[in-house]
């Protein structure tokens, strides 16, 4: 048995309590990563990822998966803020405001939880030995082969079902894989769309990279690109990201080749948005916030409460959460408009409408200019898994879960119209990136 069996059942009944499903997914972890340290990596990436229901632990109800993830990686496994950010697959600032976040729901501070998380695996039962001469294989393979034929049939019905809904389109296509060459040099790419590839060598040892891919289906590595954000311009002619070897923050335009460097901070404290037009980037460093055009500059009237959620159309101002609600800016720090609902995506680039998603249905509404309910549009396998971006004041992209044509969606916010996005990645990775995303 592995040195790090105790402890990875231990983390296991903490995010999903003293069930048998908490203890398989330990198991597996361990035998995913041949029991090493690994293992908590394939756990807590597990217990966030959005194909896999966990089980009620049974504490902290009024938590989220990731608040609670981050209170045991940092309270209960003793991890570092920087590897939690790591075993979460989030920014440092996001673990951060995470964990303050639960603790406040919680009513309580580090050093009393992390006793009481101590005291609540102290006295985990032993694992209970399967009971000699009971085969289950045979049924097991019964089993998985009903899902199998099930999920065929689903996956072709919904298939079928999208290809008349959007009668009139070109049918989508599955994009093959090319092979993957590193992105240097002036080239003429056009990017439609990037994702990260999490790939841990030793221990908590950083192994991610992202992959770019063209509108001619060249799949390009980044390779100085850090896991931590990469953002594309919305003609899909320019990175920004965030620099291995400088340890700055770079922006790359492919056409020429040139590589910018915009700012020379801890590369983890960035978040990084180009304008509507692709001119300027925003971003977000040490409290500050500064547009860069070829020039830095600082906006003021950012705190450190405050997180950077992109520019209004016309790239005139950005929008800014903070503790009292969502908050539009121009680049001189001038208030134009705020909202104290914080809870709604939004507010849209146009700064005055924002919707809410409800997550138990295919539906949003609009408030503001535009107030009103609309169903999106998807096949009837697909279900909604969260909003990924806008692209413009009149559309916004969101990831599904279920069967369809793909994974990704434009929806119109006036009709409700699901566009399918041909985005083809690994099956277990969802962190992804469309061109203008804001």
């Amino acid at each position: 048995m592995s040195d790090w069996y105790e402890q990875v059942r231990r983390t296991a009944s903490l995010l999903g309590g003293r069930t048998p499903y908490a203890r398989h997914m330990a198991e597996k972890a361990l035998r995913d990563r041949e029991g090493t340290k690994d293992a908590f990596f394939s756990l807590y990436r597990s217990y966030l990822s959005p194909f896999r229901a966990w089980p009620d632990p049974g504490w902290g109800t009024e938590l989220s998966n990731l608040e609670r993830a981050v209170l045991v990686a940092l309270h209960h496994d003793g991890w570092t803020e920087q590897e939690t950010a790591y075993l979460c697959g989030r920014s440092r600032r996001a673990v951060r405001r995470a964990g303050e976040k639960g603790l406040r729901a919680l009513g309580t501070d580090g050093t009393a939880l992390a006793g009481t998380l101590r005291a609540m695996t102290k006295d985990l039962p032993a694992v209970a030995e399967r009971e000699p001469g009971r085969n289950r294989t045979g049924c097991g393979a019964l089993i998985v082969c009903l899902i199998a034929f099930v999920l065929m049939v689903a996956y072709c019905s919904a298939l079928d079902a999208s290809l008349g809904q959007h009668a009139g389109r070109a049918p989508f296509v599955a994009l093959a894989f090319s092979e993957l060459n590193p992105l240097r040099g002036p080239m003429q790419a056009t990017i439609r769309y990037a994702y990260r590839v999490d790939a841990p060598v030793t221990g908590l040892t950083d192994g991610s990279y992202w992959v770019v891919i063209t509108e001619s289906d060249q799949r390009l590595l980044v390779e100085d690109a850090t896991p931590s954000d990469l953002e594309i311009s919305p003609n899909g002619r320019r990175l920004a990201y965030h620099s291995r070897s400088k340890r700055e923050v770079v922006v790359h335009n492919l056409p020429s080749g040139r590589i910018s460097t915009i700012s020379k901070a801890d590369a983890s404290d960035y978040e990084l948005y180009f304008s509507p037009d692709g001119r300027r980037l925003a971003f977000a460093s040490e409290d500050k916030l500064f547009v860069w055009d070829g020039k830095r500059r600082r906006v003021p009237g950012f705190g450190a409460e405050s997180t950077l959620n992109g520019w209004l159309t016309g790239g005139r101002a950005l929008l800014i959460d903070d503790s009292e609600g969502v908050r539009a800016v121009d680049l001189n720090g001038t208030v134009l408009f705020s909202t104290e609902d914080s809870d709604h995506v939004g507010p849209l680039p146009d700064g005055k409408t924002w919707i809410g998603v409800g997550s138990d249905e295919n539906r949003f509404t609009r408030y503001g200019r535009r107030t009103g309910r609309r169903s999106m549009r998807l096949p009837a396998t697909a279900r909604l898994e969260k909003v990924k971006c806008w692209t413009s004041a009149d559309t916004f992209v969101i990831s599904t879960y279920g069967y369809g044509p793909s994974h990704y969606y434009r929806i119109d916010i006036e009709t409700g119209e699901a566009e399918p996005l041909p985005a083809l990645v690994p099956e277990d990775l969802k962190e992804v990136r469309f061109p203008g995303c804001v």
